[in-house]
């Protein structure tokens, strides 16, 4: 709570006299409130990993990026004042030509790799499911594939019901919304 009181103060600076935070963030404290704490102890090992992540990447990766940005940008803004002859265009279109080659290099290296780590999962799957088979029996192992389903068909049920009682209640809640128009009224917490 604090971390939303603390950003809804900072953000409270710039708003004229007399103006509630919270009218212009209402769904950042829904958020805080509803997700953010009871989840925090789940998201806190995510948000290590890119805070590591950008760490490493600025400590890293950075110093080497930085000298070919730097160089980018002072040969695309002298381009850009200056009036664009043939060869500044002829520059800029090797530039693009290289940069998607790049990019189509990097697309197809990543593909082979998300491929690869499915392959191996499937594979991985498949020789357990073998190895299951044959600890447990043939027969036993076609039983707990019946219980599987059946449990799986108790959680899609359930899972049908929670949604139509989400659904019914979500449409009683926008029955309950005032009709927009000139006759609506202004009241507090009316809504955006």
């Amino acid at each position: 709570m604090d971390h939303v009181v603390h950003l809804m103060t900072t953000f409270g600076d710039y708003l004229p006299d007399g103006v509630n935070p919270i009218d212009y963030l209402p769904g950042a404290y829904h958020v805080y409130k509803n997700y953010y704490t009871p989840y925090e102890p789940y998201i806190r090992p995510v948000l290590r990993y890119f805070y590591y992540a950008q760490y490493y990447t600025y400590r890293y990766i950075f110093p080497y990026i930085y000298p070919v940005y730097r160089l980018a940008n002072t040969l695309l803004a002298k381009a850009l004042s200056d009036k664009p002859d043939l060869v500044a265009l002829a520059l800029l279109a090797i530039v693009l030509l290289i940069s998607m080659k790049l990019l189509d290099m990097l697309r197809r290296s990543l593909m082979y790799w998300i491929s690869f780590a499915v392959r191996i999962g499937f594979w991985l799957g498949v020789g357990l499911l073998g190895v299951y088979a044959y600890h447990r029996g043939l027969e036993r192992s076609i039983e707990d594939l019946g219980w599987l389903l059946g449990y799986l068909g108790e959680l899609e049920s359930e899972g049908d019901r929670i949604g139509k009682t989400r659904a019914k209640r979500t449409a009683a809640d926008a029955r309950r919304v005032p009709k927009s128009g000139p006759n609506r009224g202004r009241s507090r917490g009316g809504g955006w």
